[in-house]
């Protein structure tokens, strides 16, 4: 029996992959929101190497049939429809990006949009949660914290951050350098100093809490919008479907669905297989889901 194709064309699907020939995740500024925890780096997580998996796809249709899809990174409590990861399999793939001499795709400089639970605004009020991500260290947080607890003679963790800044431009100029001098001792926290105000020619300039939105390595760390380097992948799938997908499509879905970062895919047409090529495609199951290596160890 001869099938029909459902015809899917992707666009601008941005490619996040950054690791190195042993497969090991480089340092990526970019944050995921993992659902049960709260916000963790993209280093704590693998990337698979070949940039359009079964698993994307899967999820893709998941949601083209208006099914929820299934994070393939991290654990969740519910389960994917083996039907659209076994259709996903038995799809074709291509891309149509050039590759260069290493016989990888170009990255290009992109102006980016992060969703909401994975940014931070600098016009909103500064709070702990930002400047415990900004120090991004267990150690360095506890030596900032005691010596904000001694300086200020009160458990400054109960307070709100922004109060925290008015008490210590109020202290007595041998205490508040007391907390600058730690502050600099401990390194590389540096926007922590321009928060409460820069020691200069004997004197603390005006607070400004700008430099907590950005962090040498975590570029657009807390900022939602930013330049990030990435490749911008754009192709075409080819899906088997039968007359009962086909109603699914008609009434129960939106006709479109994101694959990686933004990618739109929108469907383009049904055909029979005896009116398509699959020439120039990748049948989905023979290509790799192996992942690399996270840089950082959860």
């Amino acid at each position: 029996m001869l099938n029909n194709y459902l015809i899917l064309d992707f666009q601008n699907a941005k490619l996040f992959r950054k690791f190195d020939k042993k497969n090991v995740n480089r340092k990526c500024g970019d944050f995921v929101f993992d659902g049960i925890k709260s916000y963790k780096s993209r280093d704590f997580y693998p990337a698979f190497i070949e940039p359009i998996t079964v698993h994307q796809i899967s999820n893709m249709l998941h949601v083209l049939f208006n099914e929820r899809p299934v994070p393939s990174l991290r654990n969740v409590l519910y389960q994917r429809n083996d039907y659209y990861f076994e259709k996903a399999l038995e799809s074709y793939l291509k891309i149509d990006n050039l590759k260069n001499h290493n016989d990888d795709y170009y990255f290009e400089t992109n102006h980016v949009k992060k969703a909401v639970w994975n940014s931070w605004n600098p016009s909103v009020p500064t709070n702990w949660e930002i400047v415990r991500r900004y120090i991004d260290d267990v150690e360095k947080l506890r030596v900032f914290v005691n010596k904000l607890n001694e300086v200020l003679d009160e458990k400054t963790e109960s307070l709100a951050f922004s109060a925290i800044r008015n008490k210590v431009i109020q202290l007595p100029k041998p205490k508040r350098l007391d907390l600058y001098n730690t502050i600099k001792e401990l390194k590389s926290i540096d926007g922590i100093i321009y928060y409460f105000g820069r020691y200069v020619n004997q004197k603390f300039d005006k607070p400004d809490n700008a430099k907590l939105t950005t962090k040498r390595n975590k570029t657009a760390k807390m900022v939602n919008t930013g330049l990030e380097s990435a490749v911008l992948l754009s192709g075409k799938i080819l899906v088997p479907v039968n007359n009962q997908d086909i109603e699914i499509l008609r009434n129960n879905s939106k006709g479109f669905a994101t694959i990686l970062d933004d990618g739109l895919v929108f469907i383009d047409s049904i055909k029979h297989e005896n009116h398509i090529s699959v020439q120039g495609f990748i049948k989905v199951e023979t290509i790799s889901d192996e992942k690399t290596k996270p840089f950082k160890t959860i």
